[in-house]
């Protein structure tokens, strides 16, 4: 054996020196500990010629510099990526270890469980900055890992720099797209008949419809509100008793059609195991279906032309899918759905039902069900700041309110009342802070200012999460009146609630496990992810409807717990 054929030295060159066992991270755990600087040994140091100098920048050094190279932040984060699937395969119960009094009594004041009460006190923020200030002062997508590792979960990219290095690694002409299906049928420029026959053969019988249906309107309708159930069960019956439920038949309208498949969709995709066995569907069969009925909801629309001719249904469909989209693994083509139906929705003029003349003339339902599909745009745009980076629909330019507090029969209820709305109408006021705080840190100039603006936006949502919550979603007991769906709207709302806790944090979060300047970012969404794995493990124990929340969340939760972990 050649005695020049050296191991490469992966132990960092302060832990060599002070003789102590390295972790082989960068950086690692030592250095973090004790906040001195992590690097591998360079060449000069190296025994073996191999090395590249460039193994001895640390990774702070890297996100200090702007113009640092794309294949060197990918290769940063796809180490990232690497250390915490190994850290999320270790057993269960290291998630829920004892932490010290301290961070006990921060996770309490932090978490969104409707049993708990918050009060923040304002942080007072050091005028002094510390070294590791200057590198937060120039963007870098290695600061949003949370973002970014959670958009690569739902098979996205975050930034287009990141997607150009990828196509050139890959000769790609394309994203990588959605999670393809196998035996994928691909119809939507067919004209006519072969569109149609294909989904009419995807249509189960129609007491299964039925079925299928009146779950989505009294177990999921209160999580996206985004249709009248009256109405469209009216239209169900008229498809069936007019139409004989066939789609090849005069006057049949395919963006309804596509509208009906996006309600089967969501029924089928969330519904739990249990029910959907017992409407007589095994999950081979269930998995199959659910992934079809998407695609023919797609098809439907682009057989109808929907771009072209504009109606309620097509965005009714939409806005139905957004429950079932990211679980089936379709965020890249609804994403693209949602701004198509942006403009749909303004071309209607649903941006225009305020409390003037002209709204007031419109049909009450049909005017109802117009604020309720525009409440349900506005929240997927506001909410999806956090990986665009930017909003297409802006407050100064709409009037329409938020739809009223009532069900079917139209009867605005008090706020304490529970609806199919309720949960829209206090999501609406939630998502409504992200377009602010958008245009508020993009128009700060300092890592000072922006932080102020986050704590500020941080306590807003505290107050609108905690403090100003209907009754019905409060911890109190439950009225034997109310719907089922009122267990799991609070399980919903403290997910969705700490996410957007994180979301907000989201450009600290990587410098809180560093600066103590930001800790309160650290204990604030370390607590944040602890409640929503918590609410996440109860919602599959209670038999309620599997949200695309309880499994997306839960990744942004389990990056800010690993970190932690990791300390």
């Amino acid at each position: 054996m050649s005695s020049g054929i050296q191991r490469k030295r992966l132990a960092c060159v302060e832990c060599t020196r002070r003789k102590v066992k390295c972790d082989k991270i960068l950086p690692c755990r030592n250095c973090t500990r004790k906040g001195s600087r992590c690097t591998r040994p360079r060449e000069r140091d190296s025994p073996n010629p191999s090395v590249s100098q460039s193994e001895g920048r640390s990774e702070q050094e890297l996100q200090a510099r702007p113009s640092v190279d794309a294949s060197r932040t990918i290769e940063i984060l796809q180490s990232r990526v690497s250390q915490l699937e190994a850290a999320l395969s270790e057993p269960r119960e290291s998630l829920l270890r004892p932490r010290t009094s301290a961070l006990d009594t921060e996770i309490h004041d932090a978490s969104f469980s409707p049993a708990e009460s918050i009060t923040v006190e304002r942080l007072s923020i050091p005028l002094q900055s510390s070294g590791h200030i200057e590198s937060a002062t120039s963007p870098n997508e290695v600061e949003d890992a949370a973002t970014i590792l959670e958009f690569l979960a739902w098979g996205r990219r975050k930034d287009p720099t990141y997607q150009d290095e990828i196509v050139r690694r890959n000769n790609l002409d394309h994203s990588p797209g959605d999670v393809p299906d196998e035996n994928e049928w691909d119809d939507m420029h067919i004209p006519g008949p072969p569109a149609a026959a294909l989904c009419q053969a995807l249509l189960p019988p129609r007491q299964k419809v039925y079925q299928l249906a009146k779950y989505h309107c009294e177990c999921l309708l209160w999580y996206h509100g985004a249709f009248h159930a009256a109405t469209f069960l009216q239209e169900l019956d008229e498809f069936y008793d007019k139409g004989d439920g066939k789609l090849d038949g005069r006057g049949i309208n395919l963006q309804w059609i596509s509208f009906l498949f996006a309600v089967l969709t969501g029924s089928m995709a969330c519904a739990p195991r249990s029910t959907a066995q017992a409407w007589g569907f095994r999950d081979t069969e269930r998995d199959t279906l659910s992934k079809r009925w998407l695609k023919a909801s797609i098809t439907c629309l682009h057989q109808a032309d929907y771009m072209a001719n504009h109606s309620i249904y097509s965005v009714e469909a939409i806005a139905s899918l957004t429950i079932s989209a990211h679980m089936l693994g379709h965020s890249n083509g609804f994403s693209v759905l949602l701004a198509s139906a942006v403009r749909i929705a303004q071309g209607l003029g649903l941006h225009q039902l305020g409390d003037d003349e002209n709204s007031q003339s419109i049909d009450p339902v049909k005017r109802e069900i117009g604020r309720r599909v525009w409440c349900q745009l506005c929240i997927q745009d506001w909410f999806s700041i956090p990986f665009t980076e930017s909003y297409l629909i802006h407050r100064s330019c709409f009037t329409t309110e938020r739809p009223s507090n009532c069900d079917d029969d139209m009867n605005d209820l008090s706020e304490d009342h529970p609806t199919v709305t309720g949960l829209s109408r206090l999501k609406y006021k939630i998502a409504a802070l992200m377009p602010d705080l958008q245009d508020d840190i993009t128009s700060c100039n300092t890592l000072y200012t922006r932080y102020e603006e986050v704590l500020k936006y941080d306590r807003r949502l505290r107050t609108l999460a905690t403090q100003h919550l209907p009754y019905y979603l409060q911890n109190v007991p439950l009225d034997p009146s109310w719907p089922c769906y009122v267990t799991w709207a609070r399980r919903s709302l403290a997910i969705s609630s700490s996410h957007k806790v994180i979301m907000i944090h989201r450009k600290f979060l990587s410098l809180s496990f560093v600066n103590p300047m930001f800790e309160f970012t650290r204990k604030t969404c370390v607590a944040a992810s602890r409640t929503i794995i918590k609410e996440q493990k109860e919602a599959t124990r209670n038999g309620g409807p599997m949200l695309w929340i309880h499994q997306a969340f839960s990744v942004t939760a389990s990056v800010s717990y690993q970190k932690e972990s990791l300390l």
